[in-house]
């Protein structure tokens, strides 16, 4: 049986990016896994910045409302496991191990069948394709990776899509303008499933709005003018949602950062579209419980960590 260091070795050593993005070539390689992707309901995530703490935010929801949920989330912070999680906890070494084990046995087939070989981020997407479809899930929550168009977690089939704030990063692939990096992460609309979206005044949801009317889509925006916060404390935010689509009063966030106020309203509003029977103190109590690591999370006193790595994340600290 492998070890995690050796599992850990050898995914550090497969390249970060392939010769040329192909989703043709995963495609064919979930076919020959008997795409576990097909046996998960799947709520999409996009966007620049605050795709964790979203994601996040509707697992914690989804799971004060009684459902099991997978996690599928980018990058790790310490160990790969933190990539894969049911009811949160993440996945074990040994299901890891399984996992992966499973993946080169369809990579060796594939390349005898003259498939590229996968890319380490279209690898851990097969892995958790398989570790989750061999659960009980209610709800598989899948965060890209990079844009979204051609990020490898579009073959998935989701319920509702979800796209956050948008700003610049990563432009020597997805574009040198606001209009472009939004029609790379639009790309994650699907045919006529509804779409949540920050609607800020940068450009970015007109091409949302556009794409989703293209594809059927219901869209549902979410404007900075439609949240008030009411109190800070020291580590709390108090605040309300009051949009055309959804009002709620008395939420609060666990964090110092006003960001997480607009990420925890988008996953309440999410959870709206999504179950729009959900009781109100269902989405109070999944948003006062979130925790992730990483987000202006306060390690000694005055001493904040925060995984902000763009221009866009930085100013909002």
């Amino acid at each position: 049986m492998m070890t995690y260091s050796e599992i850990e070795r050898e995914l550090n050593e497969i390249p970060k990016f392939g010769a040329k993005a192909s989703l043709s070539n995963l495609s064919a390689y979930l076919e020959l896994a008997n795409h576990p992707e097909r046996n998960l309901r799947v709520i999409h995530i996009a966007g620049t910045n605050g795709k964790g703490s979203v994601s996040a935010y509707i697992d914690s929801i989804l799971r004060q409302a009684g459902y099991t949920t997978a996690l599928f989330t980018s990058p790790h912070l310490v160990k790969i496991n933190e990539r894969f999680r049911i009811n949160f906890k993440e996945c074990s070494d040994e299901e890891l191990i399984l996992a992966w084990c499973q993946v080169k046995s369809f990579m060796e087939k594939g390349e005898k069948q003259g498939l590229q070989p996968l890319t380490f981020f279209e690898i851990l997407f097969l892995m958790g394709m398989i570790l989750f479809s061999q659960k009980e899930i209610d709800y598989c929550i899948l965060e890209t990776g990079l844009g979204g168009r051609l990020d490898a977690t579009v073959l998935s089939d989701p319920v509702l899509s979800i796209i956050t704030s948008i700003s610049y990063d990563h432009m020597e692939i997805l574009g040198d303008t606001i209009e472009k990096i939004a029609a790379e992460k639009a790309g994650i609309i699907k045919n006529g499933i509804p779409v949540v979206a920050v609607d800020e005044e940068n450009g970015a949801f007109p091409v949302i709005e556009r794409t989703a009317k293209e594809k059927k889509s219901p869209v549902y925006g979410l404007k900075s003018q439609d949240l008030t916060i009411l109190k800070k404390y020291e580590n709390k935010i108090d605040f309300s949602i009051n949009s055309r689509y959804y009002k709620i009063s008395n939420l609060k966030v666990k964090s110092y950062a006003s960001y997480q106020v607009q990420n925890a309203a988008l996953a309440a509003l999410a959870a709206h579209v999504l179950l729009p029977d959900l009781a109100e103190n269902v989405i109070r109590n999944g948003i006062l419980e979130m925790f992730w690591a990483g987000r202006m999370e306060e390690i000694a006193e005055n001493v904040y960590v925060d995984g902000a790595h763009n221009p866009g994340a930085v100013r909002q600290i």
